[in-house]
């Protein structure tokens, strides 16, 4: 039965490994792609006797348990060096320089002469991060280097959290906001550009080999992208538990947004996004209510009022033909 079983498992995976090297052209797969980079192989279905199905589900069960033990214990140490590196903003600078030296300097095939010139430019760029005129032309970088960290928490936890229990993080998140929106005028420049790229592409997530434990559905993987925070995780659980608080979750969503834009940008490219981007978001305010608040009718309202409100806006024809078509299919309902 043993070398039954061996022999099934060795003849699985040769079969698993080459095609998924090879793919469904046969030619080899090469980097790059969408998804999560994984080639999905369809396994034959192999006929088995019950006793082979029952061996097999009783080594599965054990191994499904040696795999959540040794995966909870990963994933608690690092996040027990993460939580020590949001002490304070000191903190979490001296961690992201660490990670940034793991991963250019000591993860690289340098000469000498190269890696003692990466180590001075590290060095300059931690000098230039303590200047005080610095920070007032370029942010705080220990405070967007914190900020990232605490929401790179928040994304761990919520990949280990279960979709219908997705819910109990809204607070936190709601709160992370919160600090984002109040630290707003520290991430100018160079803070705002580090705080603004997607976690996986943070030198701490590639020091800590994390990639993979950021991939979560429902859940935005962009520490200063408010609007995707609130249309992934925020929005979702109003409108399936509190639908009416939705309006007052969008009003929460829009004055984040201001606020963080008004810290951000200088003060004559702040009135250029008053002018240009927050008509349309308002603009979706309208017609999400419309689509999912508890009062069509209103919604529908306010999208007319909307277009009142800025008729000279570049958006306003498109406007205009969303109005009419909700309102065509709105009157064919109704007849």
């Amino acid at each position: 039965m043993k070398t039954v079983l061996t022999s099934l498992a060795a003849l699985t995976l040769s079969a698993s490994l080459i095609q998924a090297q090879q793919g469904p052209g046969g030619g080899g797969r090469r980097g790059g792609g969408g998804g999560d980079g994984e080639q999905q192989v369809a396994l034959p279905t192999i006929p088995l006797t019950k006793e082979q199905v029952d061996v097999i589900s009783k080594q599965l069960a054990d191994l499904e348990k040696q795999v959540a033990e040794k995966r909870g214990s990963s994933l608690t140490s690092i996040m027990a060096k993460l939580r020590s590196a949001v002490a304070s903003e000191a903190a979490a600078l001296n961690f992201y320089l660490e990670c940034e030296m793991t991963v250019n300097i000591e993860r690289k095939d340098l000469d000498k002469t190269e890696e003692r010139a990466r180590k001075e430019q590290a060095e300059r760029q931690a000098e230039r991060r303590t200047d005080k005129g610095e920070q007032e032309q370029n942010g705080d970088l220990g405070t967007a280097i914190k900020l990232q960290i605490e929401y790179l928490l928040l994304t761990l936890e919520a990949h280990e959290t279960k979709a219908e229990d997705r819910g109990k993080l809204v607070p936190k998140l709601q709160a992370y906001i919160q600090e984002l929106v109040a630290k707003s005028d520290k991430l100018r420049g160079r803070a705002g550009q580090a705080l603004g790229r997607d976690l996986a592409g943070s030198p701490i997530v590639q020091a800590m080999q994390i990639e993979r434990f950021l991939r979560s559905e429902g859940w935005s993987g962009n520490p200063v992208n408010i609007g995707g925070m609130f249309e992934a995780t925020i929005f979702p659980f109003y409108a399936a538990q509190k639908k009416e608080d939705l309006a007052a979750q969008w009003d929460a969503r829009i004055a984040a947004d201001i606020a963080v834009q008004k810290g951000r940008l200088p003060e004559p490219e702040f009135m250029i996004w008053g002018q240009q981007e927050l008509p349309p978001l308002r603009w979706a305010r309208a017609v999400y209510l419309a689509a999912n608040g508890p009062s069509p009718v209103n919604g529908l309202a306010e999208m007319l009022n909307h277009i009142k409100a800025y008729p000279g806006h570049p958006d306003a024809p498109k406007w205009l033909e969303t109005m009419r078509t909700a309102v065509t299919n709105s009157g064919a309902a109704g007849q």
